[in-house]
């Protein structure tokens, strides 16, 4: 009986408890509204830095597919309220004009975390009319919906560790050398 009159009592309190609650402001496809800051101004996020592929803990075919070499770098840097990424097959790059051509060795693109497929050219500028969206899910978890020409292709769940110290790409439908599962460890910025 006492255990009945305490599941009833839990049941009403919670139910008074969340009528008290606000609603959550709206955000958007996913994401919890406690990021809402993080989203206008990424510059604190635990994406923010460098990491080096680590092919040991990567999927195994990722080496085999020869997209990344030893020295593979990704780089995110906060900018104008959005996140610049940096994509390096190796380090250093030995072309300059990545950021504006795409190039096998090195690609360079900007989105914001606002869930809008329409930041352009995710693979670089290579005519193939890419966009991409991306989400803020946690403070440490990424969502990105890339679009070729118009039609989603890709999913990408980007998450760093607790810790800080690893950044795991898990792609989606990416087709052939761009599924699978990406491990980066966190290292200390490049000279540039």
């Amino acid at each position: 009986m006492r255990r009945a009159l305490f599941s009833v009592a839990l049941l009403a309190a919670t139910v008074v408890a969340a009528q008290n609650l606000p609603e959550a402001p709206p955000i958007g496809f996913f994401g919890s509204y406690r990021v809402a800051a993080d989203k206008m101004d990424p510059g604190n996020l635990p994406i923010i830095g460098a990491w080096r592929i680590n092919f040991s803990k990567s999927d195994p075919a990722l080496k085999a597919q020869n997209r990344f070499k030893d020295t593979g770098m990704v780089i995110y840097t906060a900018e104008n309220g959005g996140i610049k990424q940096e994509v390096f097959l190796y380090w250093p790059p030995t072309k300059a004009d990545y950021k504006h051509t795409f190039t096998d060795d090195a690609r360079e693109f900007f989105f914001k975390l606002d869930g809008k497929n329409i930041y352009p050219n995710p693979q670089g500028p290579n005519g193939l009319g890419q966009t991409v969206a991306m989400w803020l899910v946690d403070r440490n978890t990424l969502f990105r919906e890339r679009a070729t020409k118009g039609v989603v292709d890709e999913w990408v769940l980007y998450r760093v560790s607790p810790d800080g110290n690893t950044l795991t790409w898990t792609s989606f439908n990416g087709g052939p050398g761009n599924s699978g599962h990406n491990v980066w460890d966190r290292i200390p910025m490049p000279q540039r």
